[in-house]
């Protein structure tokens, strides 16, 4: 009985963090949406959100905006925390930033910057410059001031007109936007937005924002936009709105013990081959050119990718420029 019961405790406070984390980190849906991203029916939300307003906790749904707003927010005093342990938190935004933590990252930005902000010593100024430029200048190369304007723009719903160097165009240009989530990924600053130019939602670096222009007028945000949904599929960075592909990777032994025990994707089903060791991954992704950048590559002859066939084709057309150029570099050297 006292096991049930601590289950049903457990699964209870499962529920809450769920809910907390999808009210923080993915605001902008509507009530149906929500409560399938839960799993759980409309009376357990409401009973859900109950609990969390007895804990301090409370939301709206504000229909003006088409979005979940935090309207209080539980306080915990901070008592004994050192100037290295605040400054760690600080440096740890840029691990944090790799973990595919996406907005709740930014979250923690805001939380050390509250911080910092009750330090009454000279220590704050340093922290601040630390935080300002050492992680989000340095590190992500962003400017504190344009992220505050895009924050203050995606909380208030307010159109942009920005200058943004665009890589694939190859040429700065003027866009107008409406701003709908600022997020950290793949240790870079990025923010989903409706560019009016091209009427579809795309993911702008924020480091390549070089001028916030103006600001031009509300907007509301479109029905079928969802952060998580439109990120589900990505392995590390790009999202894309065609459908996800499935990639299988064959990895061998001594190889395979590394893969088995991480976790690489939400999408991951891994089958093991007792007989030879080997281990095949499979993934389905928006990119699946990440898989073969970021996971395929870096095990060199431990890794093959067995489908899809072009991404096989991609990766067999790589290793063969990668051994001309350093046959011609040989060359070179002699």
């Amino acid at each position: 009985m006292k096991t049930d019961r601590s289950q049903q405790n457990l699964k209870r406070s499962q529920r809450l963090i769920s809910l907390l984390l999808e009210i923080s980190n993915n605001p902008r849906q509507r009530p149906e949406q929500l409560w399938r991203a839960l799993g759980i029916s409309k009376s357990q939300f409401f009973e859900d959100k109950q609990a969390l307003a007895d804990l301090g906790f409370t939301f709206e749904y504000d229909r003006k905006l088409s979005c979940y707003r935090i309207t209080s927010d539980h306080s915990f005093p901070i008592f004994g925390l050192t100037t290295s342990e605040v400054f760690s938190l600080v440096m740890a935004v840029r691990q944090l930033s790799a973990a595919g933590d996406h907005a709740l990252t930014f979250e923690a930005v805001n939380a050390i910057r509250k911080i910092i902000s009750k330090d009454a010593s000279g220590m704050r100024a340093l922290l601040s410059t630390a935080l300002d430029y050492e992680v989000l200048g340095r590190t992500f190369q962003v400017k504190a001031d344009i992220i505050n304007e895009l924050r203050q723009a995606q909380q208030y719903c307010q159109r942009l007109e920005i200058l943004y160097d665009d890589f694939y165009h190859g040429r700065e240009r003027n866009l107008r936007i409406h701003p709908y989530m600022l997020y950290f990924k793949g240790r870079a600053l990025y923010l989903d937005a409706l560019v009016e130019e091209e009427q579809r939602v795309l993911m702008l670096r924020v480091s390549r924002v070089k001028e916030i222009c103006s600001r031009i007028g509300p907007f509301s945000v479109r029905e079928d936009y969802n952060f998580k949904e439109r990120h589900r599929h990505s392995y590390r960075v790009i999202v894309k709105d065609t459908p996800p592909e499935r990639v299988r990777i064959k990895f061998t032994h001594p190889t395979s013990r590394y893969i088995e025990e991480a976790y690489w994707h939400d999408s991951q089903k891994k089958f093991r081959n007792d007989a030879d060791g080997s281990l095949i991954l499979e993934l389905t992704v928006s990119d699946p050119r990440e898989v073969l950048w970021y996971l395929v590559m870096p095990w060199g002859k431990g890794a093959e990718i067995l489908e899809p066939a072009w991404l096989r084709e991609e990766a067999i057309g790589i290793a063969g420029s990668l051994i001309s150029i350093y046959q011609q570099n040989g060359d070179k050297k002699q």
